[in-house]
């Protein structure tokens, strides 16, 4: 029994390398799968096969990647109504085929333009660390205790390269909110051997590696500045993992039993729908992150800007001095007049000037200063002054 199953993985899995029957749409040989113009938010997914989706129909013609009509990335891009959308998702990748070729296909990255504004790396790593193979070799019963620590040190070794995958993102697309996102929740708790040929040690380590590279995503996504989208949350999938009966997963396990092609330990269709929701609800988290930083640098870049156009002055005025701050345009909200650390006066309304008795100046040490607040929606800055002592306070 255990050979047939053996073998009836062993068939699926070829098949994803395997040109797909039934209906098919032509994409562009660079991925883009449609381009809308101008504006709006401009799209590229990246990832393995389970963000490909091979053999779910309808595929996309064009390379060897093997991607569905019905991929993650697909149902991200409707529920976010994007201007343009790029797909380079592609079967069998891993972390390197980010910055590298795949057979012919060219790196991941190399869909990124500056003019990007949405990227979602992943799910990917799992064939780094060999898991699918893994997977199959728990159909004999021990594979926890065979394996060891070695696909779990697979896993470990693939955060340096996801961490300057990153980074290069960001490089390429200094604009462009990043989303990483994980895997799914395959098994529950103690699998379920009637349904899936693994016995519930050995599907608590199975899962137990698609949980490993999860963190691994998610700590590189913190690190990154990205936003993780952790599929195993999304409503209800702990009742349709691959126990779920067919029809009802959101995900295979070794044993495939959905009708849309999915092959064993990858989404299914339903689930690309169900899970996408996920990706798109970080993606606009991503989003209102990323623009809102935008605004803070375009705005502490007005700052900076306005603060070197600041001027101040000090006037004798009689037994008094007139202080004053120039603030040619700037956002001031606030200036206060110092000596030394001593605060003399303070004004909140243009024109931020006041009249101080001589003797408070000129019986104090230190330098005379302004310390000038700017505020504008996004970001303030504080800067100080310093005003030239007029003779009538000069020590």
């Amino acid at each position: 029994m255990r050979r047939v199953l053996a073998a009836a993985v062993t068939i699926a899995i070829g098949a994803a390398v395997m040109p797909a029957t039934g209906a098919a749409s032509a994409a562009a040989p660079n991925g883009v799968v449609f381009d809308h113009g101008p504006g709006g938010e401009r799209y590229v997914a990246l990832g393995d096969s389970a963000a490909a989706g091979p053999i779910i129909l309808p595929q996309r013609t064009g390379g060897p990647c093997f991607r569905s009509e019905r991929n993650l990335a697909t149902y991200t891009a409707g529920a976010l109504n994007v201007q343009a959308f790029t797909d380079v998702t592609c079967s069998s990748a891993k972390v390197d085929n980010m910055t590298q070729p795949q057979e012919s296909e060219p790196p991941q990255l190399d869909a990124l333009t500056a003019d990007t504004t949405l990227v979602t790396l992943g799910p990917i790593g799992a064939n780094d660390a060999g898991i699918v193979s893994t997977v199959t070799g728990c159909l004999v019963p021990g594979c926890k205790q065979r394996d060891g620590s070695t696909v779990h040190d697979k896993i470990d070794a693939i955060r340096p390269e996801l961490a300057a995958t990153l980074a290069e993102i960001r490089r390429r697309s200094p604009r462009a909110a990043i989303v990483v996102v994980g895997y799914g929740l395959y098994v529950p708790k103690g699998g379920c051997p009637l349904t899936q040929p693994v016995t519930p040690d050995d599907a608590d380590y199975v899962q137990g590696l698609v949980d490993h590279t999860n963190t691994v995503l998610d700590e590189a996504a913190r690190n990154a500045g990205a936003v993780f989208a952790d599929l195993r949350t999304t409503p209800g999938a702990i009742d349709h993992t691959a126990c779920a009966p067919a029809g009802q997963r959101w995900v295979e396990g070794v044993v495939p039993a959905s009708l849309d092609g999915a092959i064993p330990f990858h989404p299914t269709a339903i689930g690309m729908q169900a899970f996408s929701t996920t990706i798109a609800a970080s993606a606009r988290q991503a989003i209102a992150a990323q623009r809102k930083a935008e605004r803070q640098a375009a705005d502490r870049a007005r700052l900076t800007s306005s603060a070197k156009k600041l001027r101040a002055q000090a006037v004798c005025r009689g037994s008094r001095v007139r202080v004053r701050v120039k603030t040619r345009g700037a956002p001031v909200t606030r200036v206060e007049f110092r000596v030394g650390s001593k605060r003399i006066a303070r004004d909140t309304k243009a024109p931020f000037s006041r009249s101080i008795k001589r003797s408070s100046i000129a019986k104090r040490q230190g330098a005379l200063k302004a310390r000038v607040q700017l505020v504008l929606p996004n970001a303030s800055k504080t800067v100080s002054i310093t005003i030239r002592r007029p003779s009538c306070v000069r020590r």
